[in-house]
């Protein structure tokens, strides 16, 4: 089922529910209101007919009176049925076109002049009544009923309206839901069918532009710029392997070449050994490079969770590897040294290569340095440097100055320290060494302590 659809059902239910909770409480509320009318009607009688008996039993006492409760009926005749019921029951007296019922529960008001008063609906010939009846101060009850017949057709009257309107309301409204629905559905509709058209074309280059409410238009801007960036990344990749495809080209060849010289006959024993030095050489660049292409490749934030990891005992496990590996002196000073959240593998594989580096184009007995300032991690060379024209473009992948070219390398270890500084939220620096070398830093703005 359409989300159009459901939400014009789901708008229409809405609509019938409150409509006829709305037409209950409406009914409801006319009909007593009514009735309480009627009710008020019937009290007021009966002090007009206390009012009158008061009066009468005030005029002075001269010769043969009529009966006082016969006089103060009188009026009542014409719009109220009266009657009188003694203490048995028996009806002493009536004014009007029907006899009232006569219940126990009459028998029993007239008997008790102290008790409550009944009002009640009655059916007389078919009419509908409403009847009080009240105790007499000497016994007996006083019975008085209005026909309610003109109040049974006003209600059944509201209630045919209400029957008649109800389903046009409600006809309106699922008109109203589909309208809705459909303004709706039609922006959600495009971003679907847009969002199909890349998938079958992979055109990553496609911009939506479609309009409607501040959330669907949001939605257009975050589907664009997840576009972009998938974009973005895809353009990456292409450049990564066509990057590696070059740098690979250079030791393939190298191999293909030794490969077809130790097939050579002539070949002495000492050149044959020294081609196969070369060939274990390249074997080890390519691993390197393999290596480092994995890790631009995979995505860490996807394999490895972030850990808070002390940034001195880090860096001292880096410095003592790097020193058993290469029998150079890497020492690790620190003041205040933070700990920091990262990745632990990606921070070890980050500032190795930055030491490697230092270890590479420092090819004199000076020491590297690693110093850690909070969390501030600096590795420091007092080698060659880098020119100020090289670092802007250092941390490019397979960028390599033209000073270091003729060294082993593929250019990837500083783009692996930038990819890694990104993913953590931290900065990468490079700044000349007083007296001669080069110093790259890195700055964690998630320190922990």
């Amino acid at each position: 089922m359409s989300i159009r659809t459901r939400l014009m059902i789901t708008t229409s239910a809405i609509v019938l529910v409150v409509v006829g909770v709305l037409s209950i409480g409406i009914y409801s509320t006319f009909s007593r209101q009514l009735v309480r009318q009627v009710d008020k009607s019937l009290d007021d009688r009966v002090i007009m007919i206390a009012d009158s008996l008061r009066r009468e039993s005030q005029r002075p006492n001269i010769g043969r009176q009529r009966n006082p409760l016969n006089e103060a009926l009188l009026p009542m005749r014409f719009d109220t049925v009266t009657q009188v019921v003694d203490t048995a029951g028996a009806v002493v007296l009536a004014l009007g076109e029907v006899d009232l019922p006569v219940t126990d529960r009459t028998v029993q008001i007239a008997n008790d002049p102290t008790g409550r008063v009944l009002r009640n609906t009655v059916t007389i010939n078919g009419h509908k009544y409403r009847m009080l009846t009240i105790p007499l101060t000497g016994g007996g009850a006083l019975q008085l009923a209005k026909d309610i017949n003109d109040l049974q057709r006003a209600q059944n009257a509201v209630r045919g309206w209400q029957f008649a309107l109800g389903p046009i309301g409600i006809v309106f409204a699922g008109l109203a839901g589909w309208w809705v629905a459909r303004r709706t559905a039609r922006p959600i509709q495009q971003l679907a069918d847009a969002a199909e058209d890349i998938a079958r074309t992979q055109n990553l280059s496609t911009k939506l532009d479609i309009h409607g409410d501040h959330e669907i238009e949001q939605l257009a801007n975050s589907f664009n710029s997840m576009l972009a960036a998938l974009q973005n990344s895809s353009e990456q990749q292409k450049q990564l392997v066509q990057d590696a495809s070059h740098e690979l080209r250079t030791p393939l060849t190298s191999l293909r070449a030794n490969a077809e010289l130790l097939q050579r006959d002539s070949l002495d024993e000492s050149t044959k050994q020294a081609v196969l030095r070369d060939i274990a050489a390249e074997i080890d660049e390519l691993t390197k490079l393999s290596s480092e292409l994995t890790a631009l490749a995979s995505d860490q934030r996807l394999v490895e969770e972030p850990q808070i990891v002390n940034l001195r005992e880090a860096c001292d496990d880096i410095a003592a590897r790097a020193s058993r590996r290469t029998g150079r002196m890497v020492s690790v000073t620190s003041t205040n040294p933070a700990s920091a959240l990262v990745r632990p593998s990606q921070l070890d594989r980050a500032v190795g290569n930055l030491v490697d580096n230092a270890l590479k184009f420092c090819p004199t007995p000076d020491n590297v340095e690693i110093n850690i300032v909070s969390s501030r991690v600096e590795v420091i060379d007092h080698g060659q440097g880098i020119s100020d024209a090289d670092k802007p473009l250092v941390f490019d992948r397979f960028y390599r100055a033209t000073a270091t070219r003729a060294l082993p390398g593929s250019g990837l270890g500083l783009a692996i320290v930038k990819q890694f500084a990104d993913d953590h939220n931290a900065a990468v620096t490079i700044s000349d060494t007083p007296g001669g070398g080069a110093t790259v830093a890195l700055l964690f703005e998630n320190r922990v302590s």
